[in-house]
């Protein structure tokens, strides 16, 4: 099969949320199982041209949108293991070449994300048809590329190129719907039922991209199971769109992100310094021992549990309630480290709470790759207590390095992590969206922890656990084969 992979994050290229991580490896999944892949993707300023070979293609192209022309350079990037392989990045001066991928350097949306996603959605399009290189499926992902199945229902999918193309919808997060005021309709070139009320298009007299992909997709799925039955189920969960969803033909499907082992090892990643598996631990308490020391907590912290917490400070994972617990967590003997950034509010409430308990707590208010791998290696527990979680992939990441999650049930986390019973298990699962229910499981583990032998075999079940990529390309594979198999 020929697969078109179209979104607005490709790791490593670019990277913001799960998308990105998704992206980065799903493909290469894909193209080994011997498809060939192509994906799209902006090239935007802040991608480092020094980190990779890039070559640059001889296609050119101008995207019209509304009164205005966008000349489109392309630049690819082919790495030597994987010949079925291919990135794509669109240049383009207005849109890309000067800006990060969402936002600016203060966190704010830039205002025209809705012409830049368009024109990401139309130079994918554009640029099958000046290679001519016919896909059998195209592959998008969240709003950004959801443009792509409206323009191929109306005029796209009649050129020669298109005509045997399926589309599939990959829902990473609804809740992130790229809406827009209707005035942007002069952009768009496309009939006008579309906009008028009822039509695949309009929102509440906002032109909304990802509805019109969720209704015009010829398969739409989310990334865990859990998930899928939520958004069908739930008007919250599902953004104000599960009506749209009941009204497909076939149900959502639910196909549970996979991690690169290749990338998170503990038996061989370079950022912790001590390598460890399943079969010997001894790297881990090291891990540990050197976490504590770079963050400059007590010694007698090696002998407690030691918490780890790696989130965008959002209220989507849960911030709210781990802070509400938070306090009482660091009245106990455990020691807490958080890495991330998001909200201001979150930040000031972290920020008193870190000066309260000096020496319990370290509040790192940034992403720093390296620390988040020994931070993954060297902690005990691990929190996720997200109000949703269309999948996460970092408890996932927590289990391959013995790293014992603590996670609310919802999503992909109710996908992941099972409840420790006493007898089985990989983690402690809550399911009221609390602080008490938070604190409740933080002391069931704590309770575990004081049995070294039962912690080790907690684990040791973690570790065992397989989340791989290659299962989950399978996945998509079957689900591509079945749509080109419909008339």
């Amino acid at each position: 099969m020929n697969i078109l992979f179209v979104a607005a994050e490709v790791f490593p290229f670019s990277k913001v949320g799960g998308l990105g991580d998704v992206m980065g490896a799903l493909p290469q999944a894909i193209a080994h199982l011997g498809h060939h892949v192509r994906v799209v993707t902006p090239a935007y300023g802040t991608i480092d041209r020094t980190r990779f070979a890039f070559q640059k293609k001889q296609v050119r192209f101008k995207i019209t949108i509304g009164s205005q022309s966008y000349p489109c350079h392309i630049l690819s990037y082919r790495p030597r293991r994987n010949g079925n392989f291919e990135v794509f990045l669109v240049e383009n001066e207005t849109c890309f070449a000067s800006r990060a991928v969402y936002t600016d350097v203060h966190g704010r949306p830039y205002p025209d994300n809705p012409t830049r996603f368009l024109l990401l959605s139309l130079a994918a399009l554009e640029l099958c048809q000046s290679m001519n290189w016919s896909p059998d499926i195209i592959h998008c992902h969240d709003n950004h590329s959801a443009w792509i199945p409206v323009y191929l229902r109306n005029g796209w999918a009649e050129r020669p190129i298109f005509r045997s193309a399926r589309t599939l919808l990959t829902l990473h997060n609804i809740a992130y719907q790229g809406t827009v005021d209707m005035s942007f309709r002069t952009s768009l070139a496309l009939p006008d039922d579309l906009f008028w009320s009822m039509g695949a298009l309009e929102w509440y007299d906002q032109i909304n991209p990802l509805k019109g992909g969720l209704i015009l997709a010829d398969g739409l799925n989310t990334v865990s199971p859990t998930h899928a039955r939520e958004i069908m189920d739930d008007e919250t969960l599902s953004a104000g769109l599960k009506n749209i969803l009941h009204n497909r033909p076939d149900p959502v499907e639910g196909i549970l992100n996979g991690v690169d082992y290749h990338e998170w090892n503990p038996h061989n990643d370079p950022h912790t310094g001590f390598p460890y598996d399943h079969q010997n631990l001894a790297g881990k308490k090291k891990c540990k021992q050197r976490l504590l020391n770079e963050l400059g907590l007590p010694a007698e912290a090696l002998r407690s549990p030691l918490i780890g917490v790696i989130s965008r400070l959002v209220e989507q994972k849960g911030i709210t309630i781990l802070t509400e617990a938070l306090r009482y967590i660091l009245e106990s003997d455990a020691y807490v480290v958080i890495l991330g950034s998001g909200e201001e509010q979150y930040h000031e409430t972290l920020r008193q709470i870190a000066d309260r308990f000096p020496q319990r707590i370290r509040v790192e208010l940034f992403y720093n790759p390296e620390l988040s791998h020994l931070i993954l290696a060297g902690s005990d527990l691990f929190l996720m207590p997200s109000r949703f979680e269309p999948c996460g992939i970092t408890q996932m990441l927590a289990l391959r390095y013995g790293t014992v999650p603590v996670v609310r049930k919802t999503g992909g986390l109710a996908d992941t992590v099972s409840d420790w019973d006493g007898r089985q298990g990989t983690g402690f699962v809550f399911e009221e969206y609390s602080g008490a229910a938070l604190l409740q499981a933080v002391q069931r583990a704590q309770t575990c922890f004081r049995n070294q032998r039962t912690w080790k075999k907690l684990m040791i079940a973690g570790m065992q656990q397989d989340f791989s990529w290659d299962r989950s390309a399978r996945e998509y594979e079957a689900l591509y084969r079945r749509l080109i198999s419909r008339d």
